[in-house]
């Protein structure tokens, strides 16, 4: 947890520094502050040991096996997937084949994803913000809510949720081709992002405050009806190999999600009034909040949800910027007692978090027992 800890404080610290000064939310000053806590995260993601996070040992292993296989094997098993459905996301193998040409070490491909990833939420989070202020906590709700998954565990959603990224830049300019494009590409490495498709077309719905509203109205039927949902999306072959979790649930996520939702509806009016996205961020809050109830089902879910819920590193910041029609005072406070908060969670949900250096000894978890 230390580790994780010091790099909230240079979140925070080094946002302060960025924050003084004559041009301190010019967007060259913004740019270098993205850059540089990017860079710091870079090196918290990709400089890990092999045992932190349940899946990059296991990711390890299958990395050296890829090294063992060949072109033909690799290219069959991509066929057979799409063919037969044998198998499990084959493009990810073959980009990891195509790293290899060039570089065999696992710790580099480590660093590999760490950089495609945080160029990617680096320039999600540049395009769509305008203040220093806004990155500042847009990285600090990264840090508590998403480190655990996209910087220690998960490779392939990973990746695919860094192409998702990227492509909604795609969808603000209507490019659809492009943006399906690279959605079917990212598909091969993580199936599960076929669900993002739909948001291309419901994210430009004008209406936003009226389905803010009616997911807020579904969610507790959403909840009770969660393993019926959960069928629906096995049927589609998104989750086909994951099975009902007795005593499932995302309590602290669940909650803070639903007050995020509760507060960005009290305060759309000015939020619109900051941003002319802000469609985008409504229309992706409500659809995370209707995949929300599938977390109560199976965890795993998590990653479906994922996709939208990653835009309130964005809808934050804002929420928080409409206070200033109080005044600066007000904005202010709402800002630092967030901070506070987000520290808070963060300690709790981890004071028994291990990180260690790849240079460093730590033992495998549970999971590899």
């Amino acid at each position: 947890m230390f580790v994780s800890l010091i790099v909230i404080i240079l979140i925070l610290v080094f946002g302060y520094i960025y924050s003084t000064g004559f041009e301190r939310n010019s967007n060259r000053n913004r740019r270098n502050y993205i850059k540089l806590i990017s860079f710091l995260l870079i090196l918290q993601s990709g400089l890990r040991n092999v045992a932190v996070g349940s899946d990059t040992y296991q990711y390890l292993q299958r990395f050296l096996t890829t090294k063992n296989s060949s072109w033909l094997q690799l290219f069959q098993d991509f066929f057979l997937y799409y063919k037969l459905g044998i198998g499990k996301d084959p493009g990810y193998s073959i980009l990891e084949k195509i790293f290899q040409i060039f570089i065999t070490n696992y710790q580099l491909w480590l660093l590999f994803i760490a950089i495609l990833f945080f160029y990617a939420l680096g320039r999600f989070i540049y395009y769509n913000t305008s203040k220093i202020s806004h990155a500042v906590v847009a990285y600090v709700t990264y840090s508590v809510l998403f480190f655990s998954f996209f910087s220690i565990t998960g490779h392939r959603q990973t990746i695919a949720t860094a192409i998702i990224l990227l492509c909604f830049e795609l969808i603000k300019k209507r490019n659809f081709f492009l943006f399906l494009f690279w959605v079917l590409i990212a598909s091969t490495i993580h199936k599960s992002v076929m669900i993002f498709i739909p948001f291309y077309f419901i994210g430009t719905f004008k209406k936003f405050k009226l389905i803010n509203i009616i997911s807020l109205l579904i969610f507790p039927v959403g909840i009770l009806l969660r393993n019926e949902l959960f069928g629906i999306l096995k049927i589609f072959g998104l989750y086909e190999n994951f099975e009902i979790y007795e005593g499932a649930g995302t309590f602290t996520f669940t909650l803070m999600y639903l007050l995020i939702s509760v507060v960005a509806l009290i305060r759309l009016k000015y939020i619109s009034s900051l941003s002319i996205n802000s469609k985008y961020y409504y229309n992706a809050l409500s659809l995370g909040l209707l995949l929300l109830p599938l977390t109560w089902v199976n965890p795993s879910a998590m990653r479906v949800v994922q996709f939208f819920s990653i835009f309130i590193l964005i809808l934050i910041p804002f929420i928080i910027e409409s206070f200033k029609v109080y005044s600066v005072k007000i904005k202010s406070a709402a800002r630092l007692f967030f901070i506070f908060l987000m520290i808070i969670v963060f300690v709790r949900a981890n004071i028994d978090f291990e990180y260690k250096f790849f240079w460093q000894e730590m033992s495998l978890g549970d999971n590899y027992n």
